[in-house]
């Protein structure tokens, strides 16, 4: 499933940077190198470490940079090293606001760095955001990059953590000069919500809404257990590797590799745009959401404030190795059928036709379809992407996979083109030899005054468990909120305000069926 990250950043507030000095350390896992990397550093101004690296990786790394707070307990972080983010909001619902306090972003005098999220007596909360001055970490050609950090989850759980958003990830240099999100490329090494003691991978690419990358939910790992998480010091790596052809993101979890992003899953363009560039890197902990919101909500008044996300390193290294021509493949370009007018919303499912044989299809509600491709993963295969083929008598798009075996859990996607913009579906699972599986459902927006709208959901023969709707009116932050479900209608509602004639609304639907949560394509309405 992919979860909505819902990250659209804005500008960095520099005027508010402050701090002091830092003390710094070499680690003691290092003490055994200490010789060799002084006359390497007095020689060449960096520390070449070779070390036992996860598989795939290159056998000896060059460290670029780090950082290991080190320096007395309530003590600024290094400005010379970090910006603090000064502000509230960043697009993604998140209601705290981030501040250059020590009460919100300190050192904790054993080590580590400590982002603390702290309420008021009025309820308001802040927190901390902070991100390199440094924005040159970058995969040379050919070569690999590794940026990885040892940190503590929030440790606090149930109600208590409602609203809880740690997160450790990085942006693509050229944001920093042009803004273009997300198009410039965000890496999301480490997200977790609301105390799950989970973690959540994520790659944003490509054009928002939409686009080649599914945005603003990206490409995604899905929530991934992580236990032990919030109680103790977990490592969580992501590399960037141009070593290999296609080029890939791989994140790891304790050294363990728990899911990649090959460049052919995207255009040529979009991968280059997003990946083939430095990087800076940012540590966060947010309060409430678009993304807390899809886990249950939060903050309440029973969330706990004061409890930090603890990070004890964080590092940076690059391999060279020999030059490889990265081959990102393209998606097809079919010659679009003609576009039928009105209706929203589609069926999918698998039909079993042998013992070893399935059949994907795609069916439209109502609307024509430009093209379908389908996205699919047999286990221990590499992703597929195949363009399906019309079938005009049954209305499906339709494509046969072979060489399937009972027992096995195929996951699979769609990308589909519909009035000339292209949209991606959630990602959904499918058994071999279970029975044939079907899903979809109908959605839009009703007219109900001047300054208000009637946005609905109806499942196609199927129970929701929940639906969430989330929406932005022009020059507005973004709603997450929880629909009504109407019994007569047959559908979930729900009425919004504040909005005006010919405004442009964009908005996308959250929603559980069987037990799974999923996330829609992004849509747009202009009231009348």
């Amino acid at each position: 499933m992919r979860i909505p990250q819902r990250r659209v950043h804005r500008d960095v507030d520099e005027s508010a940077r402050s701090g002091t000095g830092l003390l710094r350390r070499l680690p003691l896992k290092w003490l055994l190198f200490a010789v060799c990397a002084l006359v390497v550093c007095l020689s060449t101004g960096l520390l070449l470490v070779a070390r036992t690296a996860p598989q795939a990786h290159a056998a000896t790394w060059t460290q670029v940079w780090g950082d290991e707070f080190n320096g007395p307990a309530g003590s600024s972080l290094n400005t010379s090293q970090w910006i603090y983010d000064i502000g509230t909001g960043y697009g993604t619902g998140e209601i705290e606001t981030t501040t250059s306090s020590t009460a919100n972003v300190s050192l904790d005098g054993n080590g580590h760095l400590a982002i603390t999220p702290l309420r008021d007596a009025n309820g308001n909360w802040t927190s901390g955001r902070i991100e390199t001055v440094n924005d040159s970490f970058a995969a040379p050609p050919g070569g690999e990059l590794e940026v990885t950090a040892s940190l503590q989850q929030p440790n606090v759980s149930g109600n208590a953590a409602l609203g809880y958003w740690p997160a450790f990830w990085m942006l693509g240099t050229p944001y920093r000069s042009d803004h273009n999100w997300p198009k410039d490329g965000e890496v999301d090494i480490m997200e977790d919500v609301n105390g799950l003691s989970s973690v959540f991978g994520t790659m944003h690419c490509g054009t928002y809404p939409g686009g080649p990358c599914n945005e603003p939910n990206g490409i995604g790992s899905g929530q991934k257990p992580c236990p032990g998480c919030q109680t103790g010091f977990h490592t969580y790596t992501v590399i960037i590797d141009r070593s290999v052809s296609p080029e890939q993101i791989r994140w790891y979890l304790d050294g363990n590799n728990y899911f990649t992003v090959s460049a052919n899953q995207v255009d040529a363009t979009t991968w280059a745009n997003a990946v083939d560039h430095a990087f800076y890197i940012i540590f966060d902990l947010a309060i409430g959401g678009g993304f807390p919101a899809a886990f249950g909500g939060g903050p309440t008044s029973a969330t706990q404030p004061g409890v930090p996300m603890l990070v004890d390193y964080v590092r940076v290294y690059t391999a060279n190795g020999s030059a490889v021509t990265p081959t990102a493949t393209s998606a097809p370009s079919p010659t679009p059928t003609p576009t039928a007018s009105g209706g929203n919303g589609f069926s999918q499912g698998v039909n079993a036709l042998s013992s070893n044989q399935v059949q994907f299809w795609f069916q439209p509600s109502g609307w024509t379809a430009g093209y379908v491709i389908l996205h699919y993963t047999v286990p221990g295969q590499a992703q597929q992407n195949v363009q399906m083929s019309y079938n005009s008598s049954a209305g499906q798009w339709q494509y046969t996979v072979s060489g399937v075996s009972s027992g096995q859990t195929i996951t699979y996607s769609f990308t589909y083109q519909k009035n000339g913009l292209q949209y991606d579906t959630p990602t959904y699972s499918y058994t071999v030899g279970s029975s044939s599986s079907g899903s979809g459902f109908s959605q839009g927006v009703n007219s109900v005054s001047a300054t208000q709208a009637l946005f609905w959901f109806q499942p196609s023969g199927w129970t929701a468990g929940y639906v969430i709707l989330h929406y932005t009116v022009p020059g507005q932050a973004q709603q997450n909120v929880q629909m009504s479900y109407n019994s007569s209608a047959g559908q979930w509602q729900y009425t919004a305000g504040g909005m005006s004639s010919g405004q442009t609304i964009t908005y996308s639907f959250t929603y559980q069926k069987n037990g799974l949560q999923y996330d829609t394509s992004t849509y747009t309405w202009t009231h009348p």
